[in-house]
């Protein structure tokens, strides 16, 4: 992308008889720093101002035989264009006439969707913990994203969280591993402005087909200017979670501090004041202590007594003894521990009349603890930092030729431990004689990933160990140039305007992810566990340290055409080369079709011998082609076409507004990097009963590697007597980048002088969506279906007969949504601004997130059947029907008497209303199917999907958490096939939120004041449930157990921060001056 944090002003200069005037001169003047531009009008009279900075500009129009005319005050929006039309009256240039302008509601230049939130809205309106990104969920056609989507942020117009494109002074805000935005968004007091755009933005704006947001932070002025500040949240000001009183249990003890300040001015005191440099400078600290209020199920003293295998009894001190009564009956607190800070300074220079020159570094680091379901294991731990650096230059050729060059910097860092880094599991997994069993990790050897192995147990029980993801660690840095040029009345035509540029960027990555090098072990009942019998484990050894680099670059061109005053055509296109990712030691490998796996950058193919086991059964043969080191041949087809119009007729009153866009998805670094966690550099070895091992298996199988590589225990299948153990994650070699066709089509009205209606259709097509499927999903002969899954006589038959499962990235997803948006807006006078969006619209697609969306049940990162992807087609899982947003900030009025007690109030707020999230119903429990390797057993996803018995709608009734929909609907599928329960099928509990601040202002003098503020999240208390639990083999199944906001799926109780949790009070007091 090349979009600059910036806006501009168009607009007509007229005689008195309404004819043009040619070469008129005018003068703009941002009042906080002098900062000035100039333009002349064209033969039919137009004028435009481009690349104008955010804020207050003054304008004054000077022409030969006529006199000057000046307009004090016109504000300036980031991506978006004011309108200033003036009529001339005749007479001496030296007399001057001040025009007085109402600005208009509605912008008749833009064909663009777009929605700007600026400084006031984000100091007014009440945001629990200080996030200001979170305010991009007012936007209309805006929907939360999936819960438990690789990162957060939000869908627009039906586009994945990670099409979203994030800009912070014109250059990227993204963590380029999972394309989700820096956590650099604790500068709310540092923000000027920022803006999103939800549909068809204009071709310098790219590499995502979903919103575009551009962030303005502030810029010192003529005059000092800053605040101090201090928020504070506490439990005593809080209402406890439904569910924390319904089990008995304690409300969760929060402490939270946020602090800091801000200071901007002209560099220099006194009379060494330079009133051509300015700067800008920010803090702000954030501290809190969170413990979640948390049920799980732990085995009770009975079902303890049963455990025999000496592993499986000492496992047991890890969970704690049962606490209360029911199926969830372990209560307790577990901290969540979060400290972080974020610095940033900013400066800016006018170099003479022709050149602005700008600077800023902004930097947020800390440390974080989340935990687990338990005290004592799950949770992981570690340090984090995210940099971001500008530097920008414009320079003015003439009054209608601007240069503006730019570079970026950024780097995102994070390293992630276990909760239990240190203990020794060694010392637990023992065989006789008390020696380790064969694989599982000594602390002494390797302390990194020390720990607990991560074990679950069917039937819903708390998971022991902290995730199979952890420890991890990354550090990526993006460096990237950014030059545009701005032509107005291009070739000497007056009605057209030019802007093109282009965009090269540099990533690197270099990260570790030790998956499974504590290993996993999986029992399908806790009476397996009592004695020692696992159903699958998973165990890796070796290096996943890795070294990427790729180096991604764009341009585009775009023309706006005024056909008319009344008429402006948008057009242009881009062109998008997103490079591929290259490991620079090529340390990975691919598996690559009708080959398998083969190292990067070589011509060497792996393949397994059976006579040996562990690492020397490896062994490697010659391909008649180099794979390239990136292991994927770029995508070189990316060019996107763009049109718009805006069309206003009768005066500009009425606007009427169209567009249409091709739109590309940037492939984040998360997809080629798993490549580093293959073969021959590690080893990942998965055993499944009835697959790898002929039952269930004792606890000494379950991390040995010294085995061979390919199972003889199921001699299954015509010509396929064996199974491989290694499993592999890969990257289809011919991937494609992801696009999507974006339109709409609108209409907004102006009525008086302050309220605008409009109404919006947007839609749009996503094809060529990422996914991935399985390569080496078996086929399953059914001999008895009256046997579930795999069990003899049933057998598979697979496609690569020497290996397990592999997840392979195919570009194979589409996805459409079609909504409706009416919007209301009531303008700032009399101290009141009002803002109403509503959002009828659905979602299709056949999946929503590239790794599926985390705990969200049901919605794996890989579909259950490879062969037969139609049954994945379902609603999005941010499929929200019905949103309504309404934003409103009030002056309260001030009596005569009694303003210091009685004036200088002020109320504002956000009322949420919204349909629920899509769920799907999973058997949970072993692969039912036979095919099913990429969610087997006990999974976060839920393994198979069931059959409906009964006919018509499934009951539901979302306001009952003891029977949120009837289970008597569901019954296990059988082996070989599919489940007639669909995907996403079912919505939950909709939503009703209602945030509110109050805030007193207490004037110390004409340039300062004192504001107490008391923000109150969900006003009324109101209880929104989450989706319920929806896994046929969980003991909760059918009933909900959590509110929103809750932080794992085990928990109950919420961490505050998520919108509808119980009533949250924020107090805080500010210093603004």
């Amino acid at each position: 992308m090349q979009a600059s944090p910036a806006g501009g002003i168009a607009g007509i200069i007229q005689d008195p008889s309404g004819a043009a005037v040619s070469n008129a001169r005018i003068t703009a003047v941002r009042a906080s720093t002098g900062e000035q531009r100039v333009a002349l009008s064209g033969a039919n009279g137009e004028y435009r101002l481009a690349q104008l900075s955010p804020g207050t500009w003054s304008l004054t129009v000077t022409a030969d035989h006529f006199k000057t005319a000046r307009l004090a005050e016109t504000i300036v929006q980031v991506d978006e264009i004011a309108h200033a039309d003036f009529t001339l009256e005749i007479g001496d240039v030296s007399e001057v006439i001040e025009v007085s302008s109402t600005a208009p509601l509605i912008e008749r230049d833009r064909s663009t969707l777009n929605s700007v939130v600026d400084a006031r809205s984000i100091q007014s309106v009440p945001l629990d913990g200080r996030q200001f990104l979170d305010l991009a969920l007012l936007t209309p056609g805006i929907v939360p994203a999936a819960p438990g989507t690789q990162g957060n942020g939000f869908s627009a117009a039906g586009a994945r969280s990670q099409s979203n494109v994030y800009l912070l002074d014109g250059i990227s805000n993204q963590d380029t591993q999972t394309n989700q935005p820096l956590n650099l968004f604790r500068i709310s007091d540092a923000v000027q402005e920022f803006a999103v755009q939800t549909s068809v933005p204009l071709p310098e704006f790219g590499r995502g087909a979903g919103g575009q947001v551009n962030i303005v932070t502030k810029s010192g002025s003529s005059q000092f200017h800053g605040s101090a500040f201090e928020y504070v949240r506490n439990t005593v000001f809080d209402a406890a979670d439904f569910f924390t009183n319904k089990l008995g249990g304690s409300k969760a003890v929060l402490n939270r501090n946020e602090f800091g300040g801000t200071l901007g001015g002209p560099l220099g005191g006194g009379p060494l004041i330079d009133q051509r440099t300015f700067f800008f400078v920010s803090y702000e600290g954030f501290r809190q202590s969170a413990p979640t209020v948390s049920a799980a199920l732990v085995p009770s003293e009975a079902q303890r007594a049963t455990v025999t295998d000496p592993i499986s009894q000492r496992l047991l001190a890890y969970w704690p003894l049962p606490n209360a009564a029911g199926t969830l009956n372990y209560i307790a607190n577990v901290r969540n521990q979060n400290s972080d800070d974020t610095g940033l300074v900013r400066g800016d220079r006018r170099l003479g009349e022709h050149d602005q020159l700008s600077a800023r570094w902004t930097e947020y680091w800390g440390w974080s603890f989340a935990p687990g379901p338990t005290p004592l294991t799950g949770g992981n731990q570690g340090p984090f930092s995210q940099v971001s650096a500008m530097l920008n230059e414009v320079h003015t050729f003439t009054t209608s030729l601007l240069h503006e060059v730019r570079l970026g910097y950024s780097r995102d860092s994070e390293y992630r431990s276990t909760q239990d880094s240190g203990l020794d599991a060694s010392a637990i997994f023992t065989g006789p004689g008390g020696v380790p069993i064969p694989g599982v990790v000594q602390a002494a050897t390797d302390p990194l990933n020390s720990g607990l192995p991560m074990i679950t147990v069917g039937g819903g029980f708390a998971v022991l160990g902290t995730n199979m993801n952890f420890p991890q660690g990354r550090a990526s840095n993006t460096t990237e140039w950014f030059d545009n040029l701005s032509w107005q009345r291009p070739l000497g035509s007056a009605r057209h305007s030019w802007r093109w540029g282009f965009h090269i960027r540099r990533e690197d990555l270099g990260r570790y992810l030790d998956r499974a090098e504590r290993g996993t072990a999986t029992f399908q009942t806790f009476a397996d566990f009592a004695k020692g019998t696992l159903m699958t484990s998973t165990f890796r050894t070796g290096s996943t340290q890795a070294y990427w680099r790729r180096y991604p670059w764009d341009l585009y061109w775009q023309d706006e055409f005024r056909v008319r005053p009344d008429l402006t055509l948008d057009f242009g296109v881009r062109y998008e080369y997103p490079g591929a990712a290259a490991e620079l030691q090529h340390h990975a490998s691919n598996f690559v079709p009708g080959y398998g796996p083969m190292v990067v950058g070589t011509n060497q193919v792996l393949t397994i011998n059976p006579a040996a086991v562990g690492p020397s059964a490896l062994v490697f043969q010659t391909a008649p082609f180099t794979l390239p080191a990136s292991g994927v041949h770029a995508d070189t087809n990316n060019v996107a076409p763009m049109s718009g119009f805006a069309w206003a007729p009768r005066g500009g009153r009425t606007v009427l507004r169209g567009g249409f866009r091709v739109a590309y998805d940037d492939l984040f670094n998360n997809v080629p990097s798993a490549m580093a966690l293959n073969a021959p550099y590690n080893l990942q070895t998965t055993q499944t009963a009835n697959v790898t091992q002929p039952a269930k298996f004792p606890w000494a199988l379950a991390f040995n590697q010294d085995v061979p590589l390919i199972s003889n225990y199921q001699k299954q299948g015509p010509g396929t007597p064996t199974v491989g153990l290694l499993t592999f994650q890969g990257i289809d070699p011919d991937l494609k980048s992801a696009y999507a066709y974006l339109y709409h089509f609108g209409i907004q009205r102006q009525l008086g002088g302050w309220l605008s209606l409009e109404a919006d259709y947007q839609g749009s097509s996503g094809h060529r969506l990422g996914m991935f499927i399985d390569l080496n999903q078996p086929q399953v002969i059914v001999r008895d279906p009256t046997k579930r899954g795999p069990v003899a006589p049933n057998e598979q038959v697979y496609p690569y007969s020497e290996f397990g499962q592999s997840q392979d990235a195919r570009s194979i997803g589409s996805s459409n949504y079609n909504g409706m948006v009416l919007t209301a807006k009531y303008r700032r006078v009399r101290g009141v601004f009002l803002q109403a969006a509503y959002t009828l619209g659905k979602s299709l697609d056949y999946n929503s997130s590239y790794f599926g969306s985390g705990n969200l049940p049901g919605e794996p990162g890989a579909p259950i059947d490879a062969t037969n992807l139609r049954i994945e087609h379902g609603p999005s899982a941010f499929d929200i029907r019905q949103r309504f947003v309404l934003l409103y900030v009030i002056d309260l009025p001030s009596p005569r008497f009694g303003r210091m007690a009685l004036g200088g109030w002020k109320l504002s707020g956000v009322t949420t209303l919204q349909t629920g999230t899509p769920f799907t119903v999973t058997t949970g429990g072993p692969d039912t199917s036979g095919f099913n390797q990429t969610n087997p057993g006990i999974s976060p996803d839920g393994g198979n999907r069931p059959n409906l018995v009964k006919p018509g709608p499934v009951p539901q009734n979302s306001r009952n958490p003891d029977a949120a929909f009837d289970t008597s609907w569901f019954a296990a599928n059988l082996a070989g096939q599919d489940g007639t329960s669909g995907r996403n099928q079912y919505h939950g509990p909709g939503l009703q939120n209602y945030d509110v601040a109050l805030v007193k202002s207490f004037p110390v003098n004409e340039r300062a004041r004192f504001e107490f503020r008391g923000d109150f999240f969900n006003l009324f208390n109101h209880t929104n449930f989450s989706n319920p639990i929806a896994d046929m083999s969980n003991a909760n199944f059918g009933r909900i157990t959590q509110t929103l906001g809750s932080a794992a799926t085990t928990s109950i109780g919420t961490t505050g921060g998520a919108v509808g949790g119980p009533r949250l009070i924020q107090l805080s007091l500010r210093l603004q001056f």
